[in-house]
């Protein structure tokens, strides 16, 4: 049931697309009713979810890749569902005064939802790595488009340090694919093989980092306070409130699970940069 979030998200974009160009009170009901329907099946498969681990799809998507379109919930997940889908419709109605390409507008936004919740339910690395990416390239529209007086400057920095920490993901994933047997990019039977840990000691550095650019560690946070300048209110509180979760997920669903060896090395490294992170913060606020 939860599967449907996504495909809410992505069929409500593509109806969106459909509706007239000078519609925009259209949109907005439209994008509004797509983001709470997509908040009540969030809401009722959190009900519903049994304890552990809940298989909501697996079929075989790329099979001489050993791809599947897997998605699953547990309960950290689920948890960050139900705040996707709060934050959604919240996102919806505080953009209600969006008048420039409002279909345009409203269409990139619930396919940014799309794709967190496709992260936050996917439990194959390379469908995680899809939709991560399906939810970064709607955010360089809305700053772009409705962002503020340097909005393609904001735009383009959150892309360019967005495309370094995807690529350095993408590397690692690749590299632990192969390093497993090149037969399942499934996380679960990843997270089951011992990887070799001088392979951990660089593998898991390269996808935390990768995950962390998005997530505003420092010092890989510059993007963010422009980005946050640049957006419109919607994709602010958005970038914010859920799509910088996303980087924080990737680090703990991918980075630390499939190479706890390597989040034990370098636990003093990581911490040090979470303690400076917390004392920069707070000296610029």
């Amino acid at each position: 049931m939860l599967s449907w979030t996504i495909y809410t998200s992505f069929l409500g974009a593509a109806v969106l697309t459909l509706l007239p160009r000078d519609n925009a009170q259209a949109a907005r009901v439209a994008a509004l009713l797509t983001a709470m329907a997509g908040f009540a099946v969030a809401l009722a498969g959190t009900f519903k979810a049994g304890a552990g681990l809940n298989t909501l799809c697996d079929v075989s998507w790329v099979p001489t890749l050993g791809i599947h379109y897997h998605l699953a919930a547990d309960g950290i997940s689920l948890t960050l569902v139900l705040l996707t889908g709060i934050a959604a419709v919240a996102g919806i109605l505080f953009s209600w005064n969006i008048e420039q390409r409002a279909k345009e507008f409203f269409a990139f936004y619930l396919t940014l939802i799309g794709g967190v919740y496709g992260v936050f339910l996917s439990f194959d690395v390379f469908l995680l790595f899809v939709f991560y990416e399906l939810a970064i390239i709607p955010k360089y529209f809305l700053i772009a488009i409705w962002g503020s007086t340097r909005k393609e400057y904001g735009a383009m920095k959150l892309a360019l340090y967005s495309f370094v920490g995807s690529a350095m993901v993408l590397v690692g994933i690749i590299a632990a694919y192969v390093v497993a047997g090149a037969k399942t990019m499934s996380l679960i039977d990843l997270a089951q093989y011992p990887f070799p840990e001088h392979f951990q000691a660089w593998g898991f550095p390269l996808v935390f980092v990768g995950f962390a650019i998005l997530a505003g560690l420092w010092p890989f946070h510059t993007w963010a306070p422009t980005g946050h300048v640049e957006a419109p209110t919607a994709a602010s509180m958005l970038l914010a409130g859920v799509v910088m979760k996303l980087g924080a997920y990737g680090a703990f669903r991918v980075a630390m699970t499939l190479f706890p060896l390597g989040a034990k090395a370098w636990q003093m490294p990581i911490a040090l940069l979470a303690v400076t992170g917390i004392v920069y913060g707070a000296m610029a606020a």
